[in-house]
C-alpha cells in the first residue's frame, strides 16, 4: 500500500471514529436527559460561563461587584454589537429617554411584536436574544419592537412599567390589539405577564397573544419546589435573583402582582402560551401559572421542553427551532374576542 492510500485510510478511520463518538454522545444524551447532544453540550457551557457563580450568594463581595458592573454598563447608551449580523432591517428611536429598536419595519406590516428581553432585571439584552427577535421577525413578517427598558440597580420596575405601557398603547393604536403579540423571556417574561395583568387598570385591551419563555413569575423565590430543580439548573440561583428583585422593587412589596404576576389575577388574559424546561428552577411556577389559567378559563398552552434548560427556545440547540416556528405561528394567527 502506498503512502497516499495509507493517509486516506487513516483519515477515513479518524472520521469514522469521530462520527461514532458523536453518535454515542447523542444516544447517551437522548437516553439519560431526553435531549439532543448539542443541548447537553450547551447546558455544560452555560454552567461554566454563565452568571450563576456571581449570584449564588456564597460570596457577597462577588455579588456586589456583579451589581456594580451592571450599574455602570446599564447607564451607558446601548448599541447593538457591531459584530452581530441581523437579517432584519433595524432602525431606532428614543422616546422619553427609552431607546426602542424596530426590526423588520416595512410600512406595510400587518402585525407587531413587543419583545421584552430577560436578564434578571439587571442584565442588558444579549446576542442570543437579538437572534431570537430577528428570527421571529423573519418568520412572522411582523414589526418587532425591542425596547431598552430601564434596569436595576439604578432604575426600578415603576419606571419600566410607565414607559412600556405607553409604548404598548401606541402599538395598539397603530395595529389594533388583536394584531399585537407581547413576548418576554425570563425576567422579561415576568415583566410581560405583569404588564398584561395591569392593562385592565388602564382600560387597555389585552394583546392578541401573550408568549412567555421561561418567565420569572415570582420574585420572592418562595416556591418550595424550586429547590428540587436547583442542582440541575445550570444558570439560575434563587438567592441572587431575589436580591436583584429587591433592587428592582425599590423597597416595594415583592409579592405584588406587578413584581410577581403569579400573585395577580389572570382572568382578563387571553391566548397565553408558556414555554419552560424541566431542568430550570422556574418550572414549578410555570406549571402553577398554567393551572391558574386553566381554572380562569383562559385560552392557554404550556410547552414543556423535556430535559431542557432555562430559555431553551432561544438557545443554539436543535430543539429551539420548532419552538421559534411555533412562536411565529402565534404571531401570525388571527384572533378574536
Amino acid at each position: 500500500m502506498d503512502k497516499t492510500s495509507k493517509q486516506l485510510l487513516g483519515a477515513a478511520a479518524g472520521i469514522a471514529a469521530a462520527t461514532a463518538a458523536v453518535a454515542g454522545i447523542e444516544a447517551l444524551s437522548r437516553l439519560r436527559w431526553k435531549r439532543s447532544g448539542i443541548a447537553s453540550a450547551w447546558a455544560g457551557y452555560s454552567r461554566l460561563t454563565g452568571s450563576r457563580k456571581d449570584i449564588l450568594g456564597q460570596d457577597l463581595g462577588r455579588f456586589d461587584d456583579y451589581v456594580e458592573r451592571h450599574r455602570q454598563e446599564n447607564e451607558q447608551e446601548y448599541h447593538i454589537p457591531g459584530w452581530l449580523r441581523l437579517r432584519s432591517l433595524v432602525f431606532e428611536e428614543t422616546v422619553d429617554g427609552m431607546k426602542t429598536f424596530h426590526l423588520g419595519t416595512t410600512g406595510k406590516n400587518e402585525r407587531a411584536v413587543l419583545y421584552l428581553h430577560g436578564g434578571g432585571y439587571i442584565g442588558q439584552i444579549g446576542p442570543w436574544q437579538w437572534l431570537f427577535a430577528d428570527r421571529v421577525c423573519q418568520d412572522s413578517g411582523a414589526e418587532v419592537f425591542v425596547p431598552i427598558y430601564p434596569l436595576a440597580p439604578a432604575h426600578d420596575y415603576d419606571e419600566a412599567y410607565s414607559l412600556l405601557t405607553d409604548l404598548y398603547e401606541g402599538m395598539v393604536d397603530r395595529y389594533g390589539a388583536d394584531n399585537v403579540t407581547l413576548v418576554g423571556d425570563s425576567a422579561g417574561g415576568g415583566l410581560a405577564a405583569g404588564l398584561a395583568e395591569s392593562f385592565g387598570h388602564y382600560d387597555l385591551p389585552q394583546p392578541g397573544q401573550l408568549v412567555l419563555v421561561s418567565p420569572e413569575l415570582d420574585l420572592t423565590m418562595r416556591n418550595p419546589e424550586m429547590h428540587d430543580y436547583f442542582d440541575v439548573d445550570p444558570t439560575l440561583a434563587p438567592w441572587g435573583l431575589a436580591q436583584v428583585g429587591q433592587l428592582w422593587s425599590d423597597g416595594d412589596d415583592l409579592s405584588s402582582f406587578r413584581l410577581s404576576p403569579i400573585n395577580g389575577s389572570v382572568e382578563g388574559l387571553r391566548n397565553v402560551t408558556t414555554f419552560v424546561g424541566t431542568r430550570e428552577i422556574f418550572y414549578p411556577d410555570c406549571v402553577k401559572w398554567d393551572q391558574m389559567l386553566e381554572l380562569a378559563g383562559v385560552s392557554h398552552e404550556l410547552v414543556v421542553g423535556e430535559g431542557l434548560n432555562h430559555e431553551w427556545p432561544l438557545c443554539p440547540i436543535p430543539e429551539a427551532r420548532s419552538a421559534q416556528r411555533r412562536i411565529a405561528e402565534l404571531v401570525k394567527a388571527k384572533v378574536g374576542r
